[in-house]
């Protein structure tokens, strides 16, 4: 049986999202792995309003989380220059359930540089937005995101094999 892993990121906003997500399966299955992604498959939100939806979806993630051996996490910048808040949360979930998360992004640089900031005489670096200070460790996200146990891969195939290795 296959270890499972749940594909963690903002793919599933995607206008090809079922295509993308073939394909994210398709390389994990490669690799000997399960990908779990976070589709709607078969649940039915009809009856549901809004919080109603949310609800379900977000229950429905969090027992996919769990039923997982561990998570495989796009970090790449979605909707401004950092990670996308629903994928930080779910690996944040998975850390706490004891299971290996392997982030990978698609962009090489460091946060800092995304952020338009300015310097101080310091070297500090400043929000132009928010007038906030730019977090500066020269790693591709937030600390608490990237500065985990195994370095952020370079592209999903990378991300895949570490998590193979460290999944069993």
């Amino acid at each position: 049986m296959s270890k499972k892993v749940y594909l963690a990121g903002p793919a599933v906003f995607h206008p090809a999202a079922k295509a993308v997500f073939e394909y994210l399966v398709e390389v994990c299955a490669k690799h000997g792995l399960a990908g779990i992604t976070p589709e709607l498959g078969d649940l039915d939100l009809s009856a549901l309003d809004n919080a109603g939806k949310a609800a379900a979806i977000r229950a429905q993630n969090v027992d996919k989380i769990r039923a997982a051996d561990g998570v495989i996490a796009c970090i790449s910048p979605f909707r401004g220059p950092g990670t996308d808040a629903g994928t930080a949360w779910e690996m944040g979930f998975a850390e706490a359930l004891g299971k290996p998360v392997v982030a990978w992004s698609e962009e090489a640089g460091d946060y800092r540089s995304r952020v338009p900031a300015d310097p101080d005489g310091q070297g500090t670096f400043w929000c132009r937005q928010h007038g906030m200070i730019v977090e500066d460790f020269g790693l591709t996200e937030n600390l608490m995101l990237a500065a985990g146990t195994h370095p952020v891969q370079p592209d999903f195939e990378a991300a895949v094999k570490l998590a193979r290795e460290l999944v069993g």
